[in-house]
């Protein structure tokens, strides 16, 4: 199966905005395909970048104690054909970014458009403290009030508590703008027998391999009404682990290094792309897929806390759970109607996550409200044009995401937490300050992609006014639902 190659999304089309979507006849359905630990250089798309040279030494030699890079880079070509290709007649964003560096506040400035720090998120302790806040409008409310339909596939992970979720809440996916859910609401489940996959509200049987019965969902979905147009989220739990079995034999097939770990990880990376096909497969076949938006991401970087295999977050530094770019930076892609015509890479515009959801409202022709601090993509994204766009992090730095550990993973601090960081990316400069050791660090990303050379003492200015920025940003967010204050209360600026 092949992409319909004249449908190509690109930023000559996006900055056609609303009136080359008012040239489509119907509105377009989307899909969000979100891979979860997924990182930016584990997808073939971003080899390119993701090279050993431009590498920080620090992954390096983590990452490549145990993996042969170039065995690990050709397997990352095989595991993402479907990928690749819609990278290739889409949109490829490498100035990409999530708000946070760790799951549940990423999935949550994705369902929303806003900083989750604004309601209280700061990590995954949040998360289980109190859930997504039901005064938070989930954007799948919009599609629904717009006349779509909206279905929600795999890990939700916005509800209080980690144990089955309490329904009164309102935290339900259905109760937050989802008309069909399958899937479950925790941080992760095995691959194979979960126990907490439900349907809807009802709990129901794992059947076979996960990574399919998500996708088989997905596409029931998609086939239950053809006459309105539909929102589809669909998050795939690979390739977070455990990657403890293996995969299907026709996933396997083309990993075979003897490495269980790494045959393993890229068998369901493989999965979750050819996922991606037979949802393509059946738009193409309904006649859907020529008004279709489809927008694929990573909540966050890959872990640090198993060796994942390279090229993991290269260029960038660090891990899931940071606030290093290893972290946050993830790739995203766009791809949709032949109304937006052109495809291309895009290094000069820097976006995050919360723009997707507002950007697919606004290619529906659905007003945005005024309180979302993601930008609708469509009129703003400008090529080789200087960005100015401004995106801030309050979170954590920890070796091992979630708890405080040394640097080799070995837990020193019994709570379920990590020291604080924060972080202003502006233009090409990433201003960064490290509460452990009360310092800040600058660096111009545009140049030193792994952040090796602090220039801090050399732009004392662009210090300070960045500063100035990240307090004023602060000081408009809510205290933590679940992090000790202790930690929080370092995050900010005297």
């Amino acid at each position: 199966m092949s992409l319909i190659t004249s449908l190509r999304w690109s930023l000559m089309g996006l900055m056609l905005g609303s009136s080359a979507i008012a040239a489509q006849q119907t509105p377009p359905n989307v899909v969000i395909v979100l891979a979860d630990d997924m990182g930016f250089g584990h997808v073939a798309m971003n080899l390119d970048l993701a090279t050993a040279d431009s590498y920080n030494p620090q992954n390096l030699k983590r990452d490549s104690q145990r993996y042969k890079p170039e065995l690990a880079r050709s397997y990352a070509r095989k595991a993402t054909p479907t990928l690749t290709q819609l990278a290739n007649e889409g949109v490829r964003f490498t100035n990409a970014y999530v708000p946070s560096p760790l799951c549940g506040p990423s999935r949550a400035a994705l369902m929303t458009g806003r900083y989750p720090q604004r309601f209280g998120i700061y990590n995954n302790a949040d998360v289980k403290a109190a859930g997504l806040p039901v005064e938070e409008n989930v954007l799948a409310n919009n599609f629904r009030k717009a006349g779509y339909r909206t279905g929600a596939v795999g890990k939700w992970h916005l509800t209080k508590g980690e144990k089955k979720a309490s329904y009164t809440l309102a935290q339900h996916p259905l109760d937050r703008g989802f008309d069909f859910f399958f899937g479950f609401d925790r941080s992760g489940t095995p691959y194979y027998d979960s126990k907490i996959l439900e349907l809807n509200r009802k709990p129901v049987k794992a059947e076979g391999y996960l990574t399919d019965q998500l996708t088989n969902h997905a596409i029931d979905f998609i086939n239950q009404d053809k006459s309105k147009p539909f929102f589809l989220y669909m998050a795939y739990n690979a390739v977070h682990g455990p990657l403890n079995k293996a995969a299907p034999k026709e996933y396997q097939a083309p990993f075979n290094s003897g490495d269980r770990y790494l045959d393993y990880f890229y068998s369901y990376l493989y999965a979750l792309d050819q996922g991606v096909a037979k949802i393509i497969e059946q738009l193409d076949s309904n006649g859907q897929l020529d008004n279709t938006i489809i927008m694929f991401l990573s909540d966050n970087g890959a872990p640090g806390g198993k060796p994942f295999p390279l090229p993991a977050n290269a260029p960038f530094t660090g891990y899931k759970g940071q606030v290093w770019q290893g972290g946050t930076r993830v790739p995203v892609v766009i791809w949709g109607p032949k109304a937006l015509v052109n495809g291309g890479r895009v290094d000069d515009a820097v976006i995050s996550s919360m723009d997707l959801m507002p950007t697919a409202l606004a290619a529906a022709g659905v007003d945005l409200s005024d309180n979302l601090d993601g930008n609708n993509l469509l009129p703003k994204l400008k090529r080789a044009e200087e960005d100015e766009r401004q995106l801030f992090w309050a979170s954590q730095l920890s070796h091992h995401w979630g708890f405080i550990r040394d640097a080799k993973g070995k837990k020193i601090e019994d709570k379920s937490t990590a020291e604080p960081a924060w972080a202003v990316r502006s233009g090409e400069w990433m201003l960064r300050y490290w509460a452990d050791s009360k310092k800040t660090e600058l660096f111009n990303v545009s140049t030193d992609h792994a952040e090796h050379h602090d220039i801090a003492n050399k732009y004392p200015q662009v210090v300070k006014q960045l500063t100035a920025d990240y307090k004023a940003w602060f000081d408009t967010l809510a205290k933590p639902a679940g992090w000790d204050k202790r930690y929080w209360e370092q995050l900010e600026v005297k």
